[in-house]
């Protein structure tokens, strides 16, 4: 079920393009919460090539000495723990430091993603 991409020639264009997106996209997420609510009570679906079912994601939150605990054990595995451990973008915020405290500490790094954002 594609539809045809539009070959867009104007801003007004643009606009409609970008309002039947965001139409789709809440279409979407409804269809998905109703699909949900059908696999919660019955188990997974299976389509031609996929299969909607609930998958488990790990991660990991460590007590306050572990980091620190598991640096020093990478470090003496010969693994640089500053090339595998990060700190998150929302955890920077957290800390309120403005871009002149972090620029002593390293270089921003900004990637371009395509997305929609409230006025």
């Amino acid at each position: 079920m594609l539809m045809a991409v539009p070959k867009l020639k104007s801003v007004q264009e643009a606009s409609e393009l970008a309002a039947e997106i965001e139409r789709m996209e809440s279409a979407l997420k409804t269809l998905k919460a109703e699909l949900k609510r059908f696999v919660d009570q019955n188990g997974a679906i299976e389509t031609g090539e996929k299969v909607w079912k609930y998958n488990v994601a790990v991660s990991w939150e460590f007590h306050k000495s572990g980091l620190k605990e598991m640096a020093d054990q990478l470090a003496l595995e010969g693994i640089n723990p500053w090339k595998v451990m990060t700190i998150t973008a929302a955890n920077l915020n957290k800390i309120g430091w403005d871009e002149a405290v972090l620029s002593q500490f390293g270089q921003k790094k900004e990637t371009k993603r395509f997305s929609s954002k409230k006025k």
